[in-house]
């Protein structure tokens, strides 16, 4: 599931300079993150599975990216001019490229993903992440993958 998304990642959204599993690699407070802005972070966890049979499950996948970007002073206030607030603004149309090349997004080997919430991290290293929450399902079968 990963790799999948990477690709699209990768393909559809070339201002991500940088795509990979989430090892916290962004939420070391004590250097520099070891990842090239902006970048996206994935989180993949199986919140739900359940028996099919001996050898296959259902199972109920949470998966989150993380975007983040270290943008320049963010100037959106009321007092700045209109180009100013709009060049601060530009870091939430990186937010929505991703969106809309993951919603629905799908391989073939698991179900679309489905966006089931979306937040803007509170931090105070000055970096800007927004975390994306998806859900997704697909089936394991032992099985065929024995042989």
């Amino acid at each position: 599931m990963y790799t999948a998304i990477m690709a699209q990642l990768k393909k559809e959204v070339p201002a991500l300079k940088w795509i990979d599993i989430d090892y916290g690699q962004i939420d070391k407070q004590s250097e520099r993150p070891a990842v090239a802005f902006p970048c996206a972070v994935v989180g993949i966890s199986l919140s739900n599975c359940e028996d099919i049979s001996d050898v296959a499950q259902v199972c109920r996948a949470s998966v989150t990216v993380r975007i983040a970007q270290n943008p320049p002073t963010s100037r959106t206030n009321s007092e700045a001019s209109e180009q100013v607030r709009e060049n601060s603004l530009q870091k939430y149309d990186l937010i929505d490229k991703v969106l809309d090349n993951l919603q629905g997004f799908d391989n073939g080997e698991f179900n679309p993903l489905s966006r089931r919430g979306q937040s803007i991290e509170r931090r105070t290293d000055g970096l800007f992440v927004c975390r994306i929450d998806f859900v997704t399902e697909f089936e394991t079968n032992w099985a065929e993958e024995e042989g």
